[in-house]
């Protein structure tokens, strides 16, 4: 059987030529940012432009004859070179793939491990073949050359800091007879019934006579032939797998055992998952169906959940991962730019009920794919990252990178030369046959006329956003799958600035502020410019002026802004009878402090946009959408195995408080279904809900609409705003709250609104609550929890506030 040590201990660093070397030990084993412990601000992370090395000592392991030691590296950031007592024993040119050099009989009693990561900056130097087309992604075109994560290499919205060097753990290896050599473990349903494709070969020398898969608490008899283990099973009556909106996703305890002699041995393979994948493709669609039904997937692009390290630990994973599935995603897509994540990270999608579109990491550039030597590495990536996935019931979809055929369309080259055989013929056959029933797409965008036309396949939405289409535009667009959108410049919340500028406010003018802006690389705009432009549309402010006489207003409504914004695009998205099957925002998470991409910030604090999201993409909910003449749409939604029996309420009012007009309709859903109603059919007369005839003077500021159950609880609300966000305040006294500390440490307060509270926010220190950024109906009443963050709850007291009151409202427990 094999055992493995993590080498992790001990290390040292040094920059430079070998004969001038200054040692000094690591703050911790990783790239050279995270093991010298330099923040994302460093003005030296450009690490690409020497030499770097690493080396430890370490004992052998006790061994027995037969067995054989191995040295496994899992992850090396640049092109490597590895010496053991002074011997070299690797050459190494892909951090993507993981190298195992066969030590046995080299080990003495003590060992030194040295490895060195070569400048970068001098092997891009070299001179290389020239490409079809250049991107402006990158400044080094030859970066296509070698396989290295984009991310601190892409100058328009990455920290300038250079992944290079060991960015995954190193193990010594015994391996002893008996144990298993290779596995192909896959894992699907068809019909609802589960499905195990297995095949293995035993270690060299083993004498294994019998063996057995065990799934939960069952156990089937492998077939062994010579040194070969497989089997064929169906399982009627298995737990499927759902993502979380939809069901359970159901997980069954998996491992391996084989007999020698009279000794029985468990290898563990984790957790596995049975559950159908099929993508609908007639007439440009590209819907997700899981294990029969219909899914809307909604998300956003994984980036990493720790820059330095490029992967985050277990607890971090779980905290951001936790979040995602609380917010209503069901998608994450890991995009070409990025880096293909750590073990941990599958596992716990599929522990939360978390598809994972899967990009392979190729991105904009033009590869040499007919180059020998570089399509062989590729190749053995794929196979890699294949074989470590298979088992993952998260996989939902691999596409073969980011924008590498809209890249070249572009740029004017013709259609024959958007892609190449690797793509369209190698990628989708070595897919088919190590993961077998998982969809494939050439790259993202891909198809229609133009790669990056929206109305065919998948695509990246960028209209609404960085093109600057109105709100409206979602509507005739023709969306079918947008696996990259909405990018816009997400305001953090006060604590987060505090982090970046020392105090909760930021001149939007500050050279740091600006600096951490995303935008294209050498476009003249960035991202808080298209944030504006929204604010312009939504205010009718002019955002220059406000944030010159007002910054803490114009960030508090650049928040409320881009939530608003896309939560009027998944509601349309969402609609029954839209031809939209999905959407996946441009980044989950900022990679340092600022207004970035992120829902959620580099810290892991949820912003305002967040929880927009999180009642748009919520499986029980009802949406307003704009019906134009038609008035209000109100969207109600079912997902999951329940039906539900309940009623959707309408009520306008003006001046935040007066009520105008309103109705409200039983309605009775069936499990994973849809449902849309025109708000004049509820009220029952004409009342201009979308303020579209504009026969007079506007009758209401605001619609609400509630979705409620039989048991009268509301379930979800909606808010629409006929004639902007920028509504008059509301006198002192609307807002009451009153807090009472729970047994288990947390709070909860109790909001009264006498009138309309416009997007409410909070202050606290040492608790998070557990809604923000929401609005109170008039003659409302709702309660907030706040857990507390330290394991000592500290003394609660809240500033409460919001868009439409000129005071903050505080409120206290012991």
């Amino acid at each position: 059987m094999n055992a493995a040590i993590a080498l992790d201990s001990g290390w040292e660093i040094a920059a430079g030529a070998s004969d001038e070397l200054a040692w000094a030990p690591v703050r911790e084993l990783g790239t050279v940012g995270a093991s010298l412990g330099v923040g994302l601000d460093t003005p030296h992370g450009r690490y690409d432009t020497q030499d770097w090395w690493y080396r430890c000592r370490f004992p052998a392991p006790a061994s027995h004859g037969a067995d054989r030691q191995h040295l496994r590296f899992d992850g090396l950031a640049g092109i490597a070179e590895v010496w053991l007592n002074d011997e070299p024993i690797l050459t190494a040119r892909n951090m993507f793939t993981t190298e195992r050099v066969d030590v046995t009989g080299r080990l003495r009693p003590d060992n030194e491990l040295r490895l060195c990561f070569r400048s970068l900056d001098a092997e891009l130097a070299t001179r290389k073949p020239r490409p079809r087309w250049k991107t402006a992604l990158v400044e080094a075109q030859n970066l296509r050359w070698v396989r290295t994560t984009l991310l601190g290499r892409i100058p328009g919205w990455t920290p300038p800091v250079h992944p290079v060097g060991v960015w995954k753990p190193v193990w010594l290896e015994t391996v002893s007879p008996g144990g298993i050599a290779s596995i192909d473990l896959q894992c699907d349903a068809e019909a609802g019934v589960g499905r195990v494709r297995l095949r293995a070969t035993l270690t060299a020398g083993s004498d294994v006579a019998e063996a057995r898969l065990r799934i939960g608490d069952r156990t089937h008899a492998l077939a062994l032939d010579g040194d070969t283990l497989s089997a064929d099973l169906q399982l009627p009556a298995v737990a499927l797998w759902w993502p979380h909106t939809h069901g359970a996703p159901a997980l069954h305890d998996c491992a391996i055992e084989l007999r020698q002699g009279t000794q029985w041995t468990a290898i563990d393979r984790g957790r596995i998952g049975f559950r159908q994948v099929e993508v609908r493709r007639d007439d440009g669609l590209v819907q997700f169906r899981v294990n029969g039904t219909p899914v809307f997937c909604r998300g956003a692009c994984w980036t990493t959940d720790d820059f330095l390290r490029l992967h985050g630990d277990p607890q971090q994973l779980r905290r951001t991962l936790t979040l995602a599935r609380d917010g209503g995603l069901n998608m994450l897509r890991i995009g070409g730019t990025m880096t293909y994540e750590s073990d941990a990270f599958y596992a716990l999608c599929d522990e939360l009920g978390i598809l994972v579109w899967q990009d392979f990491m190729f991105a904009n550039m033009d590869y040499p794919v007919a180059d020998e030597a570089f399509r062989a590495e590729i190749e053995r990536e794929a196979d890699q990252q294949l074989h470590r996935l298979q088992a993952h019931p998260c996989i939902a979809a691999y596409c073969g990178g980011s924008e590498v055929e809209q890249q070249a369309a572009m740029l004017g080259l013709p259609a024959e030369q958007w892609s190449n055989d690797f793509f369209s013929e190698t990628l989708p056959a070595r897919c088919a046959s190590r993961h077998a029933g998982v969809p494939y797409f050439r790259s993202s965008p891909c198809e229609g006329a133009l790669p990056f036309h929206v109305g065919t396949g998948i695509s990246h939405y960028y209209g609404v956003g960085a093109y600057r289409r109105p709100i409206s535009d979602v509507k005739h667009a023709g969306v079918k799958f947008t696996t990259e959108c909405l990018g816009f410049s997400h305001v953090p919340e006060p604590e987060t600035i505090e982090l970046l500028a020392g105090q909760p406010t930021i001149a939007p003018h500050h050279p740091l502020w600006k600096q951490r802006q995303p935008r294209d690389n050498g476009a003249g705009w960035d991202f808080e410019d298209i944030r504006d432009h929204y604010l312009r549309e939504l205010t009718g402010l002019d955002p220059v002026a406000l944030r010159s006489t007002d910054i803490a207003r114009y960030l508090a409504l650049s928040r409320a802004v881009t939530g608003e914004v896309l939560k009027r695009v998944f509601a349309e998205w969402r609609a029954p009878g839209s031809v939209c099957g999905g959407g996946l925002v441009w980044f989950l998470k900022d990679l340092w402090p600022g207004a970035g991409w992120g829902l959620i910030d580099s810290t892991g604090r949820p912003k305002a946009v967040y929880w927009a999201l999180k009642r748009a993409w919520a499986a029980r909910t009802v949406l307003i959408t704009d019906g134009g003449l038609d008035g209000l749409q109100l969207q109600v939604h079912n997902e999951g195995g329940e039906p539900l029996a309940g009623s959707v309420e309408i009520a306008l009012y003006q001046d935040g408080q007066v009520r105008t007009a309103g109705g409200s309709l039983d309605v009775i859903l069936a499990a994973n279904q849809g449902l849309a109603l025109q708000a004049d059919a509820l009220i029952g007369h004409f009342a201009d809900t979308a303020y579209a005839y504009r026969f007079g003077p506007p009758q209401h500021d605001v619609a609400v609409a509630r979705l409620k159950n039989e048991a009268g609880d509301t379930l979800a609300e909606d808010f629409h705003f006929p004639h902007g966000l920028n509504l008059p305040p509301q006198r002192a006294g609307t807002l009451t709250a009153q807090a009472q500390r729970q047994a288990d440490g947390s709070v909860l307060v109790t909001l009264e609104a006498a009138a309309l509270i416009q997007s409410l926010h909070v202050e606290c220190a040492g608790y998070a609550a557990d809604d923000l950024h929401f609005h109170l109906a008039p003659q409302s009443r709702r309660t907030l929890r706040f857990r507390p963050l330290d394991a000592a709850p500290r003394k609660f007291k809240a500033h409460l506030g919001a868009l439409n009151l000129r005071e903050l409202v505080t409120v206290r427990a012991d």
